[in-house]
């Protein structure tokens, strides 16, 4: 049983379940986007439009918002705790190039070049220097989402400034979090994690409800990275099982 003792090591529920609801709509989002690009699907296109950016927004805010709660502590323990974040940026890039290489060699289109975990590992650096702003970064995390506009009608002919948001025309990618605007979206994370967890700490008692499915929903949000590594490689695997091979999807070993 999942049962609340779980969180006596310091985790909140909430922001478990938040992290466990978003990754399960990450899953649902990347496999609708498995069917559009192998097999063609195309029902209902202004929903699945809509669906991919409320996941991933969500996503990115819990991890905002995580990420606060995380610094703090550790400022408690060492006034500079920089090592363990650089270690998480080496982490998450690393996965993130492998992704990029994977995606390469498999794919005859739509190279991951600066995906989710790309951005993350990023922003767990870039976040450092704006934690000292606190709630005020929400004012900073609506610049990055309006800086946006601005940035997406500049196009250059190279793949360089794609973490910027800065692309050639015609670009095509199936997963793509440049800094404007995620990073905006991230820094509004950390603004609510200052205002309801300041020194990582929760402002007020919040019962872990003991029931199955929250459970469940915690238990996921706790293993979201082991997720987000596998989830792929077993739905692509099992439609190209179910359909014996898949358009786009190039195998040299086969």
């Amino acid at each position: 049983m999942l049962g609340s003792e779980i969180y006596l090591k310091g985790r909140f529920w909430e922001v478990d379940f938040a992290r466990g609801i978003g990754i399960t709509m990450m899953v649902v989002s990347n496999f609708v986007t498995d069917l559009q690009y192998f097999l063609g699907y195309g029902e209902h296109p202004f929903f699945w439009h809509v669906f991919p950016y409320t996941t991933a927004s969500i996503f990115v805010f819990i991890s905002g918002l995580s990420f606060w709660i995380s610094y703090s502590r550790s400022v408690k323990k060492n006034s500079r705790p920089y090592k363990k974040y650089f270690l998480r940026f080496g982490k998450l890039f690393g996965l993130g190039l492998l992704i990029t290489l994977t995606t390469y060699v498999l794919l005859r289109d739509g190279t991951i070049y600066f995906g989710v975990l790309h951005f993350l590992g990023v922003a767990s650096i870039l976040a450092i220097p704006f934690y000292r702003f606190g709630v005020r970064n929400g004012i900073f995390g609506v610049l990055f989402i309006l800086g946006a506009s601005l940035i997406w009608e500049i196009h250059v002919n190279s793949l360089i400034l794609l973490p910027f948001g800065i692309t050639p025309q015609n670009f095509f990618t199936l997963d793509y979090f440049p800094i404007f605007p995620w990073f905006g979206v991230y820094l509004l994370g950390l603004a609510l994690g200052a205002f309801v967890y300041p020194r990582g700490e929760r402002r007020f008692e919040m019962n872990f409800p003991k029931i199955i499915p929250i459970e469940f929903i915690c238990f996921a949000g706790r293993n979201t990275l082991k997720i987000y590594i596998l989830h792929q490689p077993i739905l692509v695997g099992l439609l190209f099982l179910i359909y014996e091979g898949l358009p786009n999807l190039a195998l040299p070993f086969l």
